[in-house]
């Protein structure tokens, strides 16, 4: 059967080996990254760490809801053998047994179809493999994109890794026209500082004039690195500095690490600019909820 266990009780080794185990790795489901980004959070279980699926949660006026935090983009169902659509089923009713409300993204592996009493939307993220040597990726790089990489490097941008955490965010901030609330930053600051600690990112960026006009910050797990936060100013956005930053990476690890994920975006812009360097696709759904969804159907055996 799915158990709830809550933090304190979850085996961290034996959640963390199943996550680097699984086909759908990442660095959203390691147990020390939920810590960084989430207020708190259980884990459910089905049979002995067999498959497991972290959720994060917050209490508001005694009732518990899911919500997905900042800087983790996909949760759902991991395991070391393949999901199947009814396991993944089982754990979207289970979940929503224990959290009547909430907001909920599965993985690119465990499309659920529509299910009523669920609100059911796909997104897309954007993968480029990393397999072959950088020569052959370039192959795959559109004419524009193409295009954008030579007038960068062209323009007298200079590469860096010599980036402080402090430095990207003061650039976020600026470049951000929307105004965001001072938690959001705090927020920021102190779930990239966990992973620099651990030495999970690597920060590129662009400058002119010694102006730091573009950075990107690349979190890293067992089989990828994740485009997770990247900021450019208006003289940055002038420049095409963001090609350099990436082509800067796809150069250095190319061969090395089997995949740069983009994260993403429904916006067409940003798409078409993770398509010029040739990644590709995926869909993970979103789920929200705010009723129960019905009785439980026991879809898998014994849940």
């Amino acid at each position: 059967m799915i158990r709830i266990l809550q933090r304190r009780q979850i085996d961290d080794e034996r959640w963390n080996e199943v996550i680097s185990s699984s086909l759908n790795e990442t660095i959203y489901p390691y147990s020390w990254y939920m810590d960084a980004c989430s207020d708190n959070w259980c884990g459910f279980v089905l049979d002995d760490y067999e498959y497991i699926m972290p959720l994060a949660f917050r209490k508001k006026l005694g009732l518990k809801y899911s919500y997905q935090p900042v800087y983790c983009q996909q949760l759902g169902v991991y395991s070391k053998q393949r999901i199947e659509p009814e396991v993944s089923r089982a754990f979207l009713f289970r979940m929503n047994k224990s959290f009547k409300m909430g907001d909920y993204a599965f993985n690119e592996q465990n499309l659920l179809g529509d299910e009523k009493g669920f609100d059911i939307s796909d997104s897309t993220n954007y993968i480029l493999s990393l397999t072959d040597p950088y020569d052959a990726v370039l192959q795959n790089y559109s004419e524009n994109c193409r295009r954008n990489v030579k007038r960068a490097y062209n323009s007298g941008l200079e590469f860096t890794d010599k980036i402080s955490l402090e430095e990207v965010i003061s650039l976020k901030r600026i470049s951000e026209k929307e105004g965001r609330k001072e938690e959001h930053y705090a927020y920021v600051s102190k779930l990239f500082s966990t992973l620099n600690e651990m030495h999970k990112t690597r920060i590129f960026g662009a400058k002119i004039e010694n102006h730091l006009v573009a950075a990107a910050i690349f979190a890293f797990s067992g089989q990828r690195a994740i485009f997770l936060l990247s900021a450019s100013s208006d003289r940055g956005k002038e420049y095409r500095a963001m090609f350099l930053v990436v082509d800067a990476f796809i150069q250095m690890y190319s061969g090395t690490i089997k995949y740069l994920d983009f994260e993403g975006s429904n916006i067409g812009s940003i798409a078409r600019f993770f398509r010029g360097f040739g990644a590709k696709p995926q869909i993970y759904q979103r789920v929200s909820f705010r009723t129960p969804a019905g009785k439980i159907v026991k879809l898998v055996k014994g849940v």
